[in-house]
């Protein structure tokens, strides 16, 4: 009788131990992941783009897009501009319907000079959100950097054209212009990150919610 019981003790003692251990496993797989993210998150914010890409860079890889997008983002931001592109493909592998990838990818497409990519990946971002008014924005600011004239309105219409024609056989852009286009983009850079950084921190965290 005493044996049987001390069975069911070993039983149940064993049962707690694999508890224990599946706990434990799943701690240090997903909730280390969650850590890592959170850490990377709060040097990027901090300025310290090498530390955030370090991290991200060991967190890339299986199904999940967003370490890939958040490498590509700390890339951009220290002027790796081929790296960060290559790391936003590898996002919009794991998510093709996500219209900040494209618009990421845009970015790094356009400090590369790569005008007509440029131009696929922020077009992609405004037909995946319409709403999307950076990526409006810097489409025609590239649209304007390839010297591009709008078509003529058919006649009788009377909407005006959303940008002004140039003159045929405009000189090319001097320095000066091509830091003013780079600066108005640092700009639109700057806004849609704060704006990301305001609804991140009104938006109420839902349940269940989980990035990895």
């Amino acid at each position: 009788m005493k044996l049987r019981k001390l069975n069911a003790i070993q039983q149940l003692v064993i049962i707690l131990c694999l508890l224990i251990l599946a706990f434990v496993a799943f701690e240090l797989l997903f909730r280390n992941k969650v850590y890592q993210h959170a850490k990377a998150s709060s040097a990027f914010k901090k300025g310290n783009y090498k530390k955030a890409e370090m991290i991200w860079q060991k967190a890339r890889g299986g199904r999940d897009p967003i370490p890939e997008n958040s490498l590509g983002k700390a890339q951009y931001r220290l002027g790796k501009y081929q790296d960060s592109e290559k790391s936003q493909a590898e996002a919009l592998k794991r998510k093709k319907d996500s219209s900040r990838y494209n618009f990421d990818r845009g970015n790094a497409f356009y400090r590369q000079e790569k005008l007509d990519e440029a131009l696929d990946a922020y077009r992609d971002a405004m037909l995946l959100d319409p709403k999307d008014q950076d990526a409006k924005s810097n489409y025609e600011l590239v649209l304007y950097r390839k010297n591009y004239e709008p078509p003529q309105a058919p006649e009788g219409k009377k909407d005006p054209p959303q940008q002004p024609s140039e003159p045929e056989n405009k000189p090319p852009q001097n320095t000066d212009e091509q830091n003013k286009f780079r600066n108005q983009l640092d700009a639109l850079d700057q806004k849609e990150a704060r704006e990301r950084q305001n609804q991140s921190q009104s938006k109420p965290q839902k349940g269940g919610g989980k990035w990895w």
